[in-house]
């Protein structure tokens, strides 16, 4: 499977798809959740791993399947971890020139 090179993070998603054309409140989605806006707070932020517990709760809160949230977080990462790989790949021939 091939990964966005920008792959949007579970936070981009939510805001985009949920907050902003509901104009829904961070404690209201949070709320919906189950889960506290501290919490809700710190994943759109992105400092908030999704795991299967945080993944099934934003599925029950966002009617989606929990697997969605799972594969979004998953492929942001692995899009970060190749961002910073070809990073420092750069940064070690700028080194040895």
């Amino acid at each position: 499977m091939q990964v966005l090179k920008n792959a949007p993070s579970v936070g981009d998603i939510i805001h985009e798809l949920y907050l902003k054309p509901t104009h829904l409140s961070v404690e209201g989605a949070a709320e919906l959740c189950g889960i506290t806006p501290e919490q809700f707070q710190r994943i759109l932020d992105g400092s908030e791993k999704i795991g299967y517990e945080l993944s099934f709760k934003l599925s029950q809160g966002f009617n989606t399947s929990y697997t969605f949230w799972l594969h979004l977080a998953q492929d942001h990462q692995q899009a970060q971890e190749e961002k910073q790989d070809k990073k420092l790949k750069q940064d070690d021939s700028d080194v040895s020139n």
